[in-house]
């Protein structure tokens, strides 16, 4: 007879001693001191903003764009429209008129969807540096000073920086990512450490221009962030994660909308991380990082299922288990357990969202700030 409660233990454990393992090995790495090179000038950026019917919020991402600490003559910008079917470019190039900036709006001819965009205008970048920053999110006046100071490290290709949530409400949804991010911030730090980070942060991140050149976006990967990480650590370069340089994103308003981002986002990863699976075992990044990525994507969701469904069980056996129940209310430790819980448990149902047209199934992320 199988012995459920031995089972269900198991997998608890298992849980446990891979959560913490993984924090634990990322917190000491995360706390060993890097000496970035000294550079005696600042490289020549592209900010591409791709953007497809933005008409919402393109207007102040310009404006926030207008406000970035970096030399005039060393930065240029364009926003990538994807064949956008509202006002869309006519708000940003009226807007960009108005704040007299360095910028142009391309449409792309590379097909539909932001990887096509992004393959078709790559080859004819000409900065040494491009980053991309998605049209909903603001950065920080000082990012790409930030960012532009981690490439004076010639083995690094890329660098993405850190989210910081915003919203225009006090939402459960906005407290529970601003928990989970803490944790974030040691993986990807000590990941960085290292060797390079499991998942780049799509609102802000970034890439020696002539690797770009290099690659080819998966279009069907949804998930170009992630995708071109692994093609840029493919070609022997780092890609880390760099604290410093801040973005802000939204949160969505509604529980629905942010699920349904959330079920997006792991259906890309996870196919990234599948599509890689060649490279376990190679390098400190295929021994460490990449392994963790996948117990920690791929495993532990189906896990905690299991653990959730068995445990209504476990506690008609034994209705001490009730108490597990009290380390939800706990203070911080409450709210990172349910918001890790939540997301471990909604990842086993990601395939019921289309991976495509993601715009759409998260609009409600699309509001102006007040």
């Amino acid at each position: 007879m199988i012995n459920l409660y031995s089972i269900w233990q198991i997998l608890v454990a298992f849980e446990i001693v891979l959560f913490l393992s993984y924090t634990l090995i990322m917190y000491i790495f995360s706390k060993k001191k890097v000496e970035l090179p000294e550079i005696d000038y600042l490289p020549t950026i592209t900010l591409l903003i791709p953007m497809y019917n933005e008409e919402k919020i393109i207007k102040e991402k310009i404006e926030n764009t207008s406000q970035l600490d970096y030399p005039e003559d060393r930065w240029e910008i364009i926003l990538l429209d994807d064949h956008s079917t509202d006002n869309s470019k006519d708000i940003s190039s009226r807007t960009i008129q108005e704040k007299s900036l360095n910028a142009r709006v391309i449409e792309s001819k590379g097909g539909k969807g932001k990887a096509r965009a992004l393959n078709w205008i790559f080859p004819s970048l000409e900065s040494e540096i491009t980053v991309i920053s998605d049209a909903d999110a603001l950065l920080k006046e000082d990012s790409l000073l930030r960012i532009s100071k981690t490439f004076a490290n010639p083995n690094i290709g890329g660098v993405t920086g850190k989210i910081v949530i915003i919203s225009d409400k006090t939402r459960l949804s906005k407290l529970q990512e601003d928990s989970y991010r803490f944790y974030f911030d040691i993986w990807r730090l000590g990941e960085s450490r290292i060797q390079s980070v499991s998942v780049c942060n799509g609102p802000l991140m970034s890439f020696r221009t002539d690797l770009l050149k290099r690659i080819k976006i998966d279009p069907n990967a949804y998930a170009d962030d992630s995708d071109m990480l692994f093609k840029i650590i493919r070609l022997g370069y780092r890609v880390i994660y760099n604290p410093d340089a801040i973005v802000y994103e939204r949160v969505p308003l509604s529980v629905k909308g942010r699920i349904i981002q959330k079920m997006k986002r792991i259906n890309g990863l996870r196919r990234v991380y599948m599509n890689n699976l060649d490279m376990l075992g190679k390098g400190l990044f295929g021994k460490i990082i990449y392994p963790y990525a996948l117990m920690t994507h791929i495993i532990s969701p189906t896990i905690i299922l299991f653990i959730v469904l068995l445990y209504p069980l476990i506690v008609l056996q034994n209705p001490l288990f009730l108490g597990f129940l009290l380390f939800f209310f706990i203070p911080k430790i409450g709210g990172t357990l349910l918001s890790f819980m939540i997301t471990q448990f909604i990842m086993n149902f990601s395939f019921l969202v289309p991976t495509s047209g993601s715009w759409k199934a998260v609009e409600d992320a699309r509001y102006r700030l007040k």
